[in-house]
């Protein structure tokens, strides 16, 4: 993506909630300070969900199945999700229905939903998804994945800020894992 000085300005004045587990909060810091996010906020499980006025990013712990998300936020929310052999993340647009937020097993909800989706549609590439279900649901988790879903997080939130369109739920973005340094 090329940045003007214009989208640099709209990236460092935009408000987006980028939500994981915690054990992904470097790496999705780290993927965001290179567009240029710049006040990125944690926010751990045992606080309160609560959305700043002056905060870019917020990263809580809801994979885990801790989601105390407002249903009234009114900034976009991407989730992002740790699929062991590959990534995927949900964008939630102010205006979308947010009753899946409340899910249990956040992660392995997700996970069947994507597949399923996947399997009705016939959406080539999604078989590693599929394969990785027994793993999401023993609690397996995966360094690159994490890399990945952090590295795509970074990507959407980027194109929000832009202005550019998005897709947002029901559907989503799914990606193997990446290859990254």
């Amino acid at each position: 993506m090329s940045m003007t000085s214009e989208k640099k300005c709209r990236i460092a004045d935009c408000q987006i909630a980028v939500i994981g587990t915690i054990k992904s909060i470097d790496c999705i810091k780290a993927e965001l300070k290179q567009p240029g996010f710049k006040h990125i906020h944690i926010i751990s499980p045992s606080d309160e969900m609560t959305m700043p006025g002056k905060v870019d990013i917020i990263v809580e712990n809801v994979n885990e199945g801790n989601s105390c998300l407002s249903k009234d936020a009114t900034i976009p929310l991407i989730l992002s999700f740790d699929f062991v052999n590959g990534a995927g993340a949900i964008v939630v647009m102010p205006y979308d229905e947010k009753d899946m937020l409340r899910k249990p097993k956040f992660r392995q909800w997700a996970a069947t939903y994507m597949a399923g989706y996947c399997a009705f549609w016939n959406v080539e590439g999604c078989d590693w998804l599929r394969d990785s279900l027994s793993d999401i649901r023993n609690g397996v988790t995966s360094s690159a994945a994490l890399k990945t879903a952090a590295h795509m997080c970074a990507r959407i939130a980027a194109n929000i800020a832009v202005g550019r369109e998005v897709k947002h739920f029901p559907r989503f973005y799914l990606c193997k894992n990446l290859e990254l340094v």
